[in-house]
């Protein structure tokens, strides 16, 4: 599929600014096609996450340039940039230090400049999103509008990195993670479940798959757990496992798919503590667990449930927060600041603080 990337672009070809990741050869395939048909290549490495600095500072640099669309192939690092840098050379303007002081209006616009994005990981989901995740000085916040949608998404499996290292793993846990949350948030619709439903077991497999044993099957499936977890976060909510690890990706610079992975079975326990006996969220929660439960099923009969999960991450050596924080009493304010996060408010049921608190431990 990364073949059709030079039909996509406007014609007579023109210059095109590349994003890519630090590896070159991932994106080699895209530089290929689009040299083939004639486009001159600005190249742009993105080597760590975006922020407000690295995006304005990129954008200062591009000032007086002409480009006739933009392309990005690499992880949600690469898009998040490409989709913030777009928005600056369509306006002629760096970020402010406040993205709420940005004019809503241009936000809402939709974007002239083409951005095509290829995604070599499977986890984010960002292809298919309408936000860009920017650190700040005081952490994390999301550029969010209609103007931050791309023009279009090729997903080609063959571009996926491949292997069990932690960036693998990192990002399929964030799509898991995505898709459990958005199937079981309070936000979830018809069309949303369609895509998390059958994703249950298929997505938990396909991870455990593409770690242990890679193969073509569980490349394809990894990067439709990807796309559809987008579509369905973007069109539903997700839930505290996100709502902690936007807190906590802040205040301890983790990773966040690793966040994730570490948070969702404490968070997925808590919810179905909290949620009513028979009630569609408790069905949801429960339908959840059971996926998770059949594919990385309890390793010593009479276990605590989805501990067959917390084992499995101890084995690919996910670690726990306590490998970012000084103490368990550091990250009190986080179960604080995670309550009101925007996807803790979608989360299934609403929990106390206590809970939060209680998730934390089980992290820790």
């Amino acid at each position: 599929m990364a073949q059709q990337v030079a039909d996509m672009l406007p014609a007579p070809p023109g210059r095109v600014l590349l994003l890519r990741g630090k590896r070159a050869d991932r994106a080699a395939p895209v530089v290929a096609q689009l040299e083939q048909a004639g486009f001159d290549i600005h190249p742009c490495s993105v080597t760590a996450e975006p922020s407000l600095d690295s995006i304005n500072t990129a954008a200062n640099s591009l000032q007086g340039q002409a480009f006739c669309a933009l392309v990005a192939c690499g992880g949600g690092a690469v898009i998040d940039t490409a989709k913030a840098l777009r928005f600056c050379l369509e306006s002629g303007s760096a970020l402010p230090e406040r993205l709420d002081m940005l004019d809503p209006t241009l936000l809402a616009q939709a974007a002239h400049l083409p951005l095509i994005v290829l995604p070599s990981t499977a986890g984010t989901g960002a292809e298919v999103t309408g936000n860009a995740v920017l650190g700040t000085a005081d952490g994390k916040l999301s550029l969010r509008g209609r103007h931050l949608f791309p023009s279009a998404a090729l997903v080609d499996p063959s571009l996926l990195s491949t292997g069990a290292v932690p960036a693998v793993i990192g990002a399929g846990l964030d799509a898991l993670t995505q898709t459990i949350e958005a199937h079981t948030s309070c936000y979830a619709t018809p069309f949303t479940s369609a895509l998390t439903g059958p994703n249950l077991r298929r997505g938990a497999q396909a991870l455990r798959r593409i770690v242990e044993r890679d193969d073509r099957d569980a490349r394809t499936d990894m990067a439709w757990l990807s796309l559809s977890s987008g579509l369905a976060l973007a069109n539903g909510g997700l839930g505290a496992a996100h709502g902690l690890a936007a807190v906590l990706g802040g205040a301890l610079s983790a990773p966040h798919g690793m966040l994730c992975g570490r948070l969702l079975a404490p968070v997925l326990l808590q919810n179905r503590a909290y949620a009513a006996l028979g009630t569609e969220s408790f069905l949801r929660i429960e339908q959840a667990i059971d996926a998770l439960e059949e594919v990385f099923p309890k390793e010593i009969p009479g276990a605590p449930d989805l501990s067959g999960v917390e084992a499995w991450l101890s084995r690919q050596q996910v670690p726990r927060l306590r490998e970012f924080a000084p103490d368990r009493a550091s990250l009190d304010a986080v179960a604080v600041a995670a309550m009101s996060a925007s996807s803790s408010l979608k989360n299934a049921v609403p929990l106390p603080l206590a809970a939060y608190h209680r998730i934390l431990d089980a992290a820790f």
